[in-house]
């Protein structure tokens, strides 16, 4: 046994540490050791620098024993050093594991050597490759908070022998050591040089501001700094606390709201929580201070890829204890990324999305995103896309149902509080329309009445109205029918259960507690876009009340039970009446689309197609080169929308060789001339080489060249009095126009007024 430890631990020693503290204890083992790469043929010199280097490390061993109450005795071998540590549960106030107490001590330690190094510098050649490393090892379970119960002296060495292969095995392969010479900081005085700008995080699916996440800029040119390099340089300096705090001082001073409409996303160093300096609460007070809550902030944990994965989840309980929401930064499409974010479990994951190509995802790309994304959800951790810079990648994103994002692309405002830019808010819902076209159903068939108060009224009367009205789950805070908060019951029951509950809340005004950030919809919203919108909330928030409104104003609330069941039966509805050929939504779909277009009164277009000659190209190549050629017309019209992010496009297939699309707004000649070049340019893979004239249903040649696609296009200016029928009536004879042209051909009217008057702008014809 005592080979094996280099013989410091003696009988002596033991009983000596084993006098000093009472049973039972978390017991450890800290290794220092200092590595020196350089060699020397002087006996005189390296006998010199070596006794230099110990009495360094005495130094260092005892500022460390003055500074921490948990050391009972320390020896120096050589050039390594070897502390004993202990703590009793009873000294240890804040119920820290071993886990965090021995971070607390690697701070502590790596402050004080990196000082002492400092104040008493080494000469250059004994520095240069040199690094001093430490690791430290349990005695027992260290996530456990019971401490370890050994009886005899023999058990109390081989546990001892078990942390000490421990602590050398961390101390060369888990921890970051103090490599020398030590860099120069000039660059890091008491006040740093950096402002703080906030990055707006976007909703992916409504287009509204989700919060700002504050990162540091340069003070004069503004540049970004690098996050991760600004709190490793703070780290290296031993500043990482000042900094840390600094930081975090001036992001909630600047804070662009203080009401709670949107997050504060707030980067701390994971390893911060070890500091000794940083006392419990002191986050909490600060942001309380500022008007905030904790549900208002989300941390983002920077750094802490190299520790093990026990420190970050040690750094998660930390903050989580106080109420605050947690996100994982520097997520990437890697096996040991998501592994990382699976164990740690965040309340959000924040993905650089700089992979995914903006020229439209292959394959590879988007199974990897939707895979991800499929993960996060079964996690259910809300995922956030990091460096959408380029609008070209918004389609993806929105298309493969990201739910949050932040990029330069979206970095608007930033030194002052204010809105999405529109063009920007138009762009994201646009691209939102186009994920839900076709979508049947909003949420005001779902709405159910709900009880309002104002937010001045008492807990207690809340409470009341829960036991008088059971059936009720949760009421709505409004300011003149205005939405300004939420509160249900299950959450007030269990804040008033606690075991300071009713004293504390009892007569408080509920403004002081009600969600001030729930989920607020407008009743036009299709079910479907509305329930991927609540599935992305965080989850304690996922079975709360989603408020619905009329145009700003509260109109009831529905919940995610109700909004997935009626998606369930859309889905079998839609499959019931989806063409088996295309895939495309078929004549219910359509009439129901019909209907919406008609009944929102605003302009919009129709446009038929048709192929010519398709009975003769059966016949010619048989029915399955025939549902080829269905199949690539219905992609074809596809495809062209989906090149239409200004427009909210429908495509639906009637049967047979007959498609309508249905589109917002009424510029949609290009759109239809866009159709006919596909068409055209797509076909003849389907054709081949000509076998003979072209013939006409009464099997008589006919002056053609083949299939042919023919559009009719209406320009609705006015839906009033208008119905699908009548709109398929007259869709029908400007097709049969188009139809007598010969060749790819498009006629297209405006209509002006209503179907009585019929005042409609003379027919324009293109044949290609």
């Amino acid at each position: 046994m005592m080979n094996k430890t280099n013989g410091w631990l003696n009988h002596n020693m033991f009983n000596e540490w084993m006098s000093k503290i009472t049973l039972p204890q978390h017991v450890g083992l800290l290794i220092v050791r200092w590595e020196g790469s350089q060699t020397t043929s002087n006996r005189a010199t390296s006998s010199t620098s070596g006794l230099r280097i110990r009495r360094l490390l005495q130094a260092i061993a005892l500022r460390f024993e003055k500074l921490s109450d948990s050391v009972r005795h320390w020896t120096l071998t050589d050039s390594s050093l070897i502390f004993i540590v202990s703590f009793s549960p009873e000294e240890n106030n804040n119920n820290d594991t071993p886990e965090i107490t021995s971070g607390r001590m690697a701070f502590l330690l790596r402050d004080l050597a990196i000082r002492a190094f400092t104040d008493f510098k080494c000469s250059q050649s004994q520095e240069t490759g040199s690094s001093l490393r430490y690791g430290i090892g349990w005695v027992g379970n260290e996530t456990s908070s019971s401490a370890v119960h050994l009886k005899s002296v023999e058990e109390w060495e081989y546990a001892l022998l078990k942390a000490y292969e421990i602590a050398w095995h961390r101390m060369f392969f888990a921890s970051n050591p103090i490599r020398f010479p030590l860099p120069e900081y000039s660059a890091m005085p008491a006040e740093y040089d950096f402002k703080v700008k906030y990055l707006p995080i976007v909703s992916l699916l409504d287009g509204s501001l989700y919060g700002y996440e504050a990162v540091p800029v340069k003070a004069h040119s503004e540049a970004k700094i690098n996050i991760s390099e600004f709190y490793e340089t703070a780290d290296q300096a031993g500043q990482l606390f000042e900094a840390d705090r600094r930081f975090r001082e001036a992001a909630i001073r600047g804070f662009p709201s203080r009401n709670g409409d949107v997050k504060l996303f707030l980067p701390v160093p994971t390893k911060i929580i070890f500091d000794p300096r940083l006392y419990p609460g002191s986050t909490l007070r600060r942001i309380e201070a500022a008007n905030l809550r904790p549900e208002h902030v989300v941390l983002v944990m920077v750094g802490g890829e190299t520790e093990q994965n026990t420190t970050v989840k040690a750094a998660l309980s930390h903050y989580r204890s106080q109420g605050f929401r947690i996100s994982l930064s520097g997520i990437v499409p890697s096996f040991t990324s998501l592994r990382r974010m699976v164990d740690m479990h965040p309340d959000y994951g924040q993905m650089n999305v700089g992979w995914v190509s903006d020229k439209g995802m292959d394959p590879v790309e988007e199974s990897m995103l939707n895979g991800i994304i499929s993960l996060t959800r079964k996690e259910q951790i809300v995922l956030i896309a990091n460096g959408l810079d380029r609008e070209e990648l918004l389609p993806a994103l929105v298309a493969s149902g990201m739910n949050y994002a932040q990029g330069t692309w979206l970095d608007k405002g930033l030194d002052e509080a204010t809105t999405l830019a529109p063009h920007i808010q138009a762009r994201i819902r646009a691209e939102v329309n186009k994920r839900y076209q076709g979508a049947s159903g909003t949420l005001s068939e779902l709405v159910v009445p709900v009880k309002m108060f104002s937010r001045e009224t008492p807990v207690s009367e809340i409470s009341r109205h829960f036991e008088l009205h059971r059936e009720g789950q949760g009421i709505v805070i409004v300011d003149n029918g205005k939405p300004l908060g939420l509160l249900m019951k299950e959450k007030l029951h269990q804040m008033l259960s606690g075991q300071f509950g009713l004293p504390l809340y009892w007569n408080r005004a509920v403004g002081k507690i009600m969600d001030t950030h729930p989920m607020v919809v407008e009743e036009s919203i299709p079910v479907d876009q509305a329930s991927q919108m609540a599935m992305a909330r965080e989850p304690d928030k996922l079975y709360d009340a989603i408020i619905i409104t009329r145009e700003g104003l509260v109109t009831g609330i529905t919940f995610i039970r109700s909004m997935l069941e009626w998606v369930t039966q859309a889905r079998m509805a839609d499959a019931q009446w989806a063409n088996p050929l295309s895939g495309l939504p078929g004549n219910e779909p359509i009439r129901r689309e019909l209907i919406r277009r008609l009944a929102e009164g605003r302009p919009f277009s129709v446009l038929y197609a048709d192929l010519d000659h398709f009975k003769w190209y059966n016949d010619q190549y048989g029915f399955h080169k025939g549902d080829d050629v269905i199949r690539f017309t219905g992609d074809a019209l596809v495809e062209t929308m989906r090149l239409q992010p200004k427009y909210d496009c429908f495509v639906g297939h009637i049967g047979g060789d007959d498609f309508i699309v249905l589109c917002s707004g009424l510029d949609s000649v290009g759109i239809a001339q866009d159709v006919l070049t596909r068409f055209e340019q797509g076909i003849a893979a389907h054709t081949g080489k000509s076998t003979g004239p072209v013939l006409d249903r009464a099997g008589c040649p006919i002056d053609a060249k083949g299939l042919s696609l023919s559009l009719s296009l209406l320009l609705c200016e006015t839906s009033e009095g208008w119905t699908p029928e009548a709109l398929s009536e007259r869709a029908a004879l400007l097709k049969k126009k188009a139809k007598q042209q010969s060749g790819n051909s498009l006629a297209w009217e405006r209509i002006t007024d209503n179907v009585d008057n019929q005042i409609i702008i003379p027919m324009d014809l293109t044949v290609s």
